[in-house]
């Protein structure tokens, strides 16, 4: 009977140190929250006047919301595990704290940006571990649609993406027998003139689908393949709408005029042309889907 209150006495005191391992862990992290705020603070400043500022990335709002909220859904797979503290969460933290410094050197903001969600992805690893690494990883990734593209890359991006929809709508139009004339970006009809400009590119409509695959595809598919699929989908899916979008303009400064495509007119043509493309994307998941039921069978 002695041996057994002992042998609970034991139990109970390593549970204790267990207890208080724990609890030192949570301290070092919640120490390292507290220094990555204070480094952090006018980064995530400088990002939010960014979202605020341009239309582009004013999606950056949502971004960690919807982040947050997958953290919240899964709380019920986070009471069910075991979690015990990595190591190789240090190097991760290490390696976004050289990011930042070589950012705040070089004037370089996506690096500083990007530091930020290798910092917290490494706090999770020190803290939490593997495991709540793997379930958070996702809403980790999913941080990167946050980040304003350098104004080179985003030049790089818009411009052939300027030049595809002002080449795709001149010839889609010049075969409907309509009389145009390409001039770089500039579509000359018989008495208009039309800019595919910089908002015209369809830049703000692949990032807004390109999300919408992404978060699409992590419900809908539990592999990579098909999400990684799904999202590609995206890319051809945004030029082909914006190519259309810009050739449907064309036609109504034809025969309508131009004032039936500027203002409320050609903000509806653009939900309108957002949604077509909205109908691709579920199309591509439906192919998606009806083919992982035909590889069942066949595998059956």
């Amino acid at each position: 009977m002695e041996s057994k209150v002992e042998n609970g006495k034991l139990l109970q005191v390593e549970q204790e140190k267990d207890h208080g391992i724990d609890w030192s862990l949570f301290v070092v992290v919640l120490i390292l929250t507290a220094l990555g705020v204070c480094l952090y603070f006018r980064v995530v400043a400088e990002m939010v006047e960014d979202w605020s500022n341009d239309p582009n990335y004013s999606h950056g709002f949502l971004v960690p919301l919807f982040s947050a909220y997958l953290v919240w859904e899964q709380r019920s797979r986070l009471k069910s595990m075991n979690f015990h503290g990595s190591w190789l969460g240090l190097p991760v933290l290490l390696l976004g704290i050289g990011m930042l410094i070589l950012g705040e050197i070089g004037a370089e903001y996506l690096t500083t940006r990007t530091s930020l969600i290798v910092m917290l992805s490494g706090l999770v690893l020190f803290n939490l571990g593997v495991q709540a690494f793997k379930l958070w990883s996702f809403p980790l990734f999913f941080l990167v649609f946050m980040i304003p593209l350098p104004v080179i890359l985003f030049n790089a991006i818009t411009f052939p993406l300027q030049n595809l929809a002002a080449q795709n709508a001149a010839w889609a139009l010049d075969l409907l027998g309509v009389p145009v004339l390409l001039d770089g970006n500039v579509l000359h009809l018989s008495h208009y003139s039309l800019g595919v400009t910089e908002a015209c590119s369809g830049i703000r409509s692949l990032v807004s689908l390109l999300m919408i695959a992404v978060v699409w595809g992590y419900f809908a598919f539990k592999s990579i393949g098909p999400r990684l699929l799904l999202a590609i989908a995206a890319v051809p899916i945004t030029i082909a709408a914006n190519s259309v979008r810009v050739i449907v303009t064309g036609l109504i400064v034809q025969y309508l005029g131009l004032q039936y495509a500027e203002g409320f007119y050609h903000t509806l043509l653009g939900w309108l042309i957002f949604l077509v493309a909205f109908i691709g994307l579920a199309c591509v998941h439906a192919l998606i889907a009806l083919g992982q039921r035909f590889r069942q069978r066949e595998a059956g």
